[in-house]
Order: C-alpha cells, then structure tokens, then sequence
C-alpha cells in the first residue's frame, strides 16, 4: 500500500519521473513550454483520475481479472499499432537484404512471447524459487 501511495502523490504533484520524460519528449518534438505545460498536466489529471476509476472498479467483486484484460489487451493494442509501421520501414545498408531484418524482427516476437509463455507455465515454480527464505 505504501508504493500505491507513494505514487498517487508524485501523480498529485506532477513530479512521477515518467511526467519529465513526457515533457522532454513534447519539447523535443517541437512544442513550446506552455502547451507541453499544459499538456503534460492534463496527463496527469487523467492518469490520476484512472487510478481512482481503477481502484474503485478493482474492489467489485471479480472486476480485477476484467480489469487486468482490459488493461492488457488495450496495451498490445498501442504497442502494436505504434511498434508495427516501425517494422515495415526497414533501412538496409546497400548491398543489404530486408529479409535479414524480418528474420530478426520475427525471431525478436518469438522470443518475448516464449518468455512470456514460460513464465506464464511456471509461475508457481517461480514464486517458490524467489519467495525469501
């Protein structure tokens, strides 16, 4: 409880170390530092009032496995929509292949999804290993 406190507070104030990243982000694009200002605040006021969404959903019931779902499914959605186009546009060195990198980009999904899948499989063995002693 004291970590979801914790940060509830730098999401109030404004001063969670992801909030700089995003404002470093807006003003390397180009953005002056009112509009990054601003929003870099709406930011925060909507992750804060996620937060408070989260949690009161969180505490119906079963909602939390909904939740996690929602959550999940909405994260592979951005990731794939911004991650996708990146793979498509592909600078090869002359003389270069474009297969070569699918082959690489291909075997990079294989291999998080693996990792994913084992410790999906052994979690529990996992939490053993790593529970103190």
């Amino acid at each position: 409880m004291p970590a979801i406190d914790l940060d509830c507070k730098e999401q109030v104030i404004g001063i969670h170390p992801g909030q700089k990243g995003y404002f470093a982000v807006l003003l390397k694009a180009g953005m002056t530092v009112k509009p990054a200002l601003i929003y870099s605040t709406v930011s925060t006021v909507l992750a804060f009032i996620g937060m408070v969404i989260g949690v009161l959903i969180g505490n119906i019931g079963d909602s939390i496995t909904w939740v996690y779902i929602s959550v999940d499914g909405m994260f592979l959605y951005i990731a794939l929509i911004d991650m996708l186009p990146e793979l498509t546009t592909v600078n090869t060195k002359q003389g270069g292949t474009p297969l070569f990198h699918l082959v690489l980009q291909v075997m990079g999904m294989i291999l998080g999804v693996s990792i994913l899948l084992l410790i999906a499989l052994y979690e529990k063995n996992l939490m053993n290993i790593l529970e103190p002693v």
